[in-house]
């Protein structure tokens, strides 16, 4: 018998999405980090996740959707807590689903001493017989097949939707970090600013991130221009319902700005790498993961700038999540993370 004493669970506790990972079972769950709780007694938990957020913009006066998790770091730890309940009973299909399992849960890169205690309260009151917290660079660079083991310096690059992590990672650790309090939620919020302003339609939260989806490109192309859609919101002006059409390269122009802030801050990153690990670096390129690194050409945009190749693999949202049940399934893991410092056990 390992150290723990049933399955691993890996839970990427994201600002955007919480996603479970199962031991044998591979990602089995992924929905918004949202609560919904009365406005006047939080405590009374009507919904988490995509049942929260379906509510979104549509919350009556004395409802409340609130998101637990706040670029990367816990906001409110009994909501946290339900969160990491609810969507693990849901995921695994039973109450106390922790109860017999090994958890290991994502923590931010710069998370303060703080944050850190709110997540760790938050992750002991879930529940599990034993729980970990691992780096979620770490944990990204082991779900997208970076060699960490090995003696020489990784570079791999999260975008998460409040946070982006720059880190090397080499002999099981952290050589550097870099985190940057930006992702891609700002990208949702610039588009909804473009729209508003040149367009003359409000637009909320989803559909901003609809867009991004559908038609977002960090890269502009003649192609940008045919590719289009037609969009009901409410008339800024009058407030009455209206109708526009927004093409591709509407939204290429609206979050044009704040992507471009965000390649800047990872080529200043990239530029102020010591040395050695550059040497490390250049021959195997940049390691590209999260949700945000789905945006549509923006390895291309990356590698260019950088003069450096790219490597994004199919999921990347899915890293994190993968990485965190890779160590809770395996106890020689475990130790060699918290050898390095980038494990905590609870």
């Amino acid at each position: 018998m390992g150290v723990f004493s049933s399955g691993g669970v890996g839970i990427d506790l994201g600002s955007a999405n919480v996603t479970i990972c199962l031991e044998n079972e591979g990602i089995v769950l992924r929905e918004p980090s949202y609560a919904l709780t009365l406005r006047e007694d939080t405590d009374q938990l009507l919904a988490v996740g995509r049942d929260a957020r379906q509510m979104l913009g549509r919350t009556p006066k004395d409802v409340a959707l609130l998101s637990p998790i706040e670029r990367g770091a816990v906001g409110n730890i009994e909501l946290a807590t339900a969160l990491i309940t609810r969507l693990s009973e849901k995921a695994l299909g039973k109450r106390r689903a922790l109860e017999k399992n090994r958890l290991v849960v994502s923590m931010s890169q710069g998370c303060t001493r703080v944050e850190r205690n709110a997540l760790e309260e938050a992750v002991r009151t879930a529940g599990a017989r034993r729980s970990a917290l691992l780096r979620s660079s770490v944990a990204a660079a082991l779900g997208a097949g970076v060699p960490v083991e090995e003696p020489r310096g990784s570079l791999v690059v999260s975008i998460g939707g409040a946070i982006t992590e720059i880190t090397i990672v080499s002999m099981n650790g952290v050589a550097a970090a870099r985190t940057l309090r930006t992702g891609s939620t700002e990208l949702d919020e610039a588009i909804i600013r473009y729209i508003r302003r040149e367009k003359g339609l409000v637009i909320g939260q989803r559909t901003a991130e609809d867009l991004k989806i559908d038609l977002g490109s960090a890269v502009r192309t003649p192609s940008l221009i045919r590719q289009k859609v037609t969009l009901r919101g409410r008339d800024a002006a009058s407030g009455k319902p209206a109708t526009v059409e927004i093409t591709a390269a509407d939204v290429h122009n609206a979050i044009r700005p704040p992507l471009q802030a965000l390649v800047e801050n990872i080529r200043d990153a990239f530029e102020n790498i010591p040395a050695e690990l550059a040497e490390d670096i250049l021959p195997q390129g940049l390691y590209l993961t999260g949700g945000g690194a789905q945006l549509e050409g923006l390895s291309d945009r990356l590698g260019e700038m950088l003069g450096l190749r790219v490597i994004v693999d199919e999921n990347p949202q899915d890293d994190v999540a993968l990485g965190l049940c890779m160590v809770a399934a395996s106890d020689r893991m475990m130790q060699k993370f918290e050898q390095s410092g980038c494990l905590i056990e609870i």
